[in-house]
Order: C-alpha cells, then sequence, then structure tokens
C-alpha cells in the first residue's frame, strides 16, 4: 500500500483568526479505498494510546508517507511559510472510540499539538476515511483563559483527574453530564468547523486549539468499516 495524490488538486485555504488558517481539500487520494481497506485488514493490530487520543490508533511505516511528504514540503510549505527542508513527519490511522463518560477532563476540551523542539513549529493533518458526515468533522477554537488552561493542563500530566474539583467548582460544564467539545463554552469560543467528508484532507497549525466534533457519540464504532476512521500526520518544521 502507498498513498497516491490525486494530480489535479484544489487547495482551499480558509482564515480561521488573523493568524491561523486551515486548508481543506477534498478528493485528496487516489486511492482512498486501499487505505480504508488496508486499516480494516489490520484492525487487530489498533492500540489505544493513554490519556490522549479518544480511540485507538495504528502507526504507518515511514516509507508510506513518501508522498505526504513531497505534498507538505511543495504545496503547505508554501501556504504555511515554512523551510522546505528538514521536515519530520508522522502519521497513523486512528478510530474515534471513547464514549462521553469514558473521556478524562482535558480529552472534553479543545487542545493544541505540544511542539516537539524550540525553534520549530507543528502542523496537523487529518483525512477522513469514513463517508458519514454525522461522525463529526474538526472543530476550531479560542481559550478564553488561556494561561489558566495551561496550568490546568501541565498539572494533569501525571494525573488525568488532576484538578478535577476545581474545575467543577470553577465551571458548570464539568458539573454538567461530559461530552465532546462542539459549541463554545465557559472555556473556549468555537470560530470554525471543517465538516467530515470522505476523502477530504484539512491541514492546520498545532498552535491552533482544535478538537474532533462529535455530536453523536453513540454512532461511533471500533469497526473500522463502520467507525471513525481518519489518517492523521503530525509534522514539525522549521519557520522561516
Amino acid at each position: 500500500m502507498k498513498l497516491e495524490l490525486n494530480p489535479d488538486l484544489i487547495i482551499e485555504a480558509k482564515q480561521i483568526t488573523d493568524s491561523y488558517a486551515c486548508v481543506v481539500i477534498d478528493d485528496f487520494l487516489l486511492n482512498p479505498h486501499e487505505l480504508l481497506d488496508y486499516a480494516k485488514q489490520r484492525q487487530d493490530d489498533f492500540f489505544k494510546q493513554e490519556r490522549a487520543y479518544p480511540g485507538l490508533i495504528l502507526p504507518l511505516e515511514a516509507n508510506l508517507l513518501t508522498a505526504m511528504q513531497r505534498f507538505i514540503r511543495s504545496e503547505m510549505s508554501h501556504i504555511f511559510g515554512f523551510l522546505r527542508g528538514n521536515i519530520k513527519l508522522d502519521a497513523n490511522f486512528a478510530i474515534t472510540t471513547m464514549m462521553p463518560d469514558e473521556l478524562s477532563w482535558i480529552q472534553r476540551l479543545c487542545h493544541t499539538d505540544p511542539r516537539t523542539a524550540p525553534g520549530r513549529r507543528n502542523f496537523a493533518s487529518v483525512l477522513y476515511l469514513f463517508d458519514r458526515p454525522e461522525l463529526g468533522g474538526t472543530g476550531f477554537y479560542r481559550w478564553k483563559d488561556i494561561e489558566f488552561w495551561q496550568k490546568m493542563s501541565a498539572s494533569q500530566v501525571e494525573d488525568p483527574d488532576a484538578g478535577m474539583d476545581t474545575l467543577k467548582d470553577r465551571f458548570q460544564l464539568f458539573r454538567d453530564p461530559p461530552c465532546y467539545i462542539t459549541e463554545s463554552n465557559e472555556a473556549a469560543e468555537l470560530l470554525d468547523m471543517a465538516p467530515a467528508r470522505f476523502n477530504r484532507l484539512i491541514f492546520y497549525p498545532g498552535d491552533l486549539p482544535h478538537s474532533a466534533f462529535i455530536r453523536n457519540p453513540e454512532l461511533l464504532s471500533p469497526d473500522p468499516g463502520k467507525g471513525r476512521v481518519t489518517l492523521n500526520c503530525f509534522v514539525s518544521v522549521i519557520p522561516r
């Protein structure tokens, strides 16, 4: 299996804030069903990543990502203003599976991707490999008190439940039944949402708070043939 990119891509950059944009590309691959078949064949190899992704992941070997690396170097570097050299790329298949009552408090919020090293910037891409848009796209947010949430996030590195009493005292949303973040709430303001569509790729800065936009968690399934399957790429670059 390898990624075969559509040679006639139409690349649209949507401005989310003055500083951040999200690229949206439909019909990204020529062979999306081949990727989905690969995920189905390796269903038993998916595993849960502790305290991070709310579901199951399957890392992809670097040799399968040559076309994606080339695309990021040639197209995304131009749009987002980073150097074409020394791009580091990791990718995995992911299936969102966790029900709301299984989420840690931090998984009930949006998040940013931690930088891998000083002087570098992080970007992420999501390729939707399911044809049920009701399983949810990706939401983009603005923190209402970024310093508070940075401190709270640091406190739960060792214990995912650390700080829950403080949050319940301060925020109604943590006294309410748990759910995936979709609309604006006491913690963050919803800025925009990229709807899911089969074989649609989105590419955005990791510093932009984001989260899976899941309004119907009862539809989630660990079966790659039925569930919310994505190919997630995490990109570390050197800015110009």
